[in-house]
């Protein structure tokens, strides 16, 4: 019998802002129809990667009343990489991963969005794929212990350009808790969305973002709202149902000027013409 497949909806709490309190982020997530939220916490400060235990027991308890927390962020990569050559630098980024698998372990979330490497002018493309993957060795073990998915998100970050990239970096640890986190607007501009999902296949996607990408000169960097750019999401999102994609699907998009209510109501709206291509 084929098992049933479907997606989940889930709100990334960037998409309302940082100045959105976290409460109000599950608040929202809820009333619009967002059936899980995906938080990007800080290093420190309420609500942080290094939470107090009343911190907490109050995320468990947003989690409980409104939608569940179903990913954070492993560390903050952009800041703190953890495989950054800048000694000091790569221990705060490691750290702060250890403490992603940590409360995500607390707060039963099993998957982590997880950058293992940024390519920069003075961090080149050779010595940081090794130390990203010499890094992700050291995380690994944490996490496996834990339970807790690190999954390889194919950012801007220079270091996996193509699916084979991809495929390389996380087969090459042959572990079924370092998987792919495929962000469907990331490759636009180099690349065909559904040509990395045919590659990676089912078996390693563990999440989805979604964001729209025009490929017209003009806007930021590409980037647009969903349903606004040059994504075939039909094509895209057929193809994430015959490789057997099943679970969550997230936009990951630019905050509104719009209030966040009409704006979240608007998110949601896209992201429901979005999933019913995967169903129709």
């Amino acid at each position: 019998m084929t098992a049933t497949r479907y997606l989940r909806k889930g709100l990334r709490d960037s998409c309302l802002g940082a100045e959105t309190a976290v409460p109000d982020v599950f608040r929202l997530a809820g009333e619009s129809g967002f059936e899980g939220v995906e938080l990007t916490l800080p290093a420190t400060g309420r609500f942080s990667l290094r939470a107090t235990q009343a911190e907490r027991q109050e995320l468990r308890r947003l989690a409980a009343d409104g939608p569940p927390i179903f990913s954070l962020n492993a560390g903050l990569p952009w800041q703190f990489s953890a495989s950054s050559l800048d000694a000091e630098s790569r221990a705060e980024g490691q750290a702060l991963v250890r403490c992603s698998i940590d409360l995500a372990s607390d707060l039963d979330v099993d998957t982590l969005l997880y950058i293992p490497g940024v390519v920069t002018d003075d961090q080149p493309f050779t010595q940081i794929w090794d130390a990203a993957r010499t890094a992700t060795e050291a995380l690994l073990p944490a996490a496996e212990d834990a339970g807790v998915t690190l999954a390889v998100e194919n950012v801007w970050n220079a270091l996996i350009l193509s699916p084979r990239d991809m495929l390389e970096f996380v087969d090459g640890f042959a572990s079924p808790f370092l998987r792919v986190y495929f962000d469907v607007g990331n490759v636009m501009q180099f690349g065909r969305p559904q040509h990395w999902i045919e590659a990676l296949g089912a078996e390693r996607i563990a999440r989805v973002h979604v964001k729209d990408f025009t490929l017209r000169p003009g806007g930021w960097l590409g980037f647009t709202q969903l349903l606004h750019g040059d994504v075939d999401w039909p094509v895209v999102m057929q193809t994430l149902r015959r490789v057997g994609y099943s679970g969550w699907i997230t936009p990951e998009v630019s905050p509104s000027t719009a209030a966040p209510e009409a704006w979240v109501t608007e998110l949601s709206t896209a992201m429901d013409t979005i999933i019913g291509y995967y169903d129709g």
